[in-house]
């Protein structure tokens, strides 16, 4: 039996998708953590952010939605994957998966990091008067594949790459016109 590129991507982003899925069910049990003082410190994409004010649950709020929106975006990357075969690669439908998984992505990325990074620079000055942060023991060099202009990149990516199958199809139905 063949391996092909197609057939792993499928393989990984079910995978992906399964343990999104349980990600995204548990996500708002953290509510509950935070709400009964069982933890004090939240690390959201790679930034650590402190229960210290009330906008702190906003904030988890938020996160939890945009791992939803995470969700969404592979659920549509993964319907993408299973129509493309080696005979159709612009269709209709992957064009819409695509840009919705584009869309997701980057709605995703805004109600989740956004607001994690306000947080963080608004209570920073208060954590470091509690001196709950120990940032003196650890090195962030700030950009990574979790970054944020990263997962942006990704994002529109995929849109852009919609809109490029969209002009594909409309050119495709005016060849077969023409004939």
């Amino acid at each position: 039996m063949k391996i092909t590129w197609l057939s792993t991507l499928r393989a990984i982003l079910t995978l992906v998708y399964f343990f999104s899925w349980i990600s995204a069910v548990l996500a708002p049990f953290t509510l509950f953590l935070f709400t009964d003082g069982l933890a004090t410190k939240f690390t959201n994409f790679g930034e650590d952010i402190y229960n210290i004010h009330w906008t702190f649950y906003l904030v988890l709020a938020l996160s939890v939605i945009g791992y939803w929106f995470f969700l969404g975006m592979i659920y549509h990357l993964r319907k993408a994957s299973y129509r493309i075969s080696p005979q159709r690669f612009i269709d209709e439908l992957i064009k819409v998966h695509l840009y919705k998984a584009g869309l997701f992505c980057v709605i995703g990325l805004l109600i989740t990091k956004l607001p994690t990074y306000i947080y963080k620079y608004v209570t920073m000055p208060i954590v470091k008067d509690m001196d709950l942060s120990d940032s003196s023991n650890s090195v962030h060099l700030g950009i990574s594949f979790d970054s944020a202009f990263v997962l942006l990149a990704f994002g529109i990516f995929l849109i852009i790459i919609s809109k490029i199958m969209n002009e594909s199809i409309i050119i495709q139905e005016e060849n077969e016109l023409t004939i």
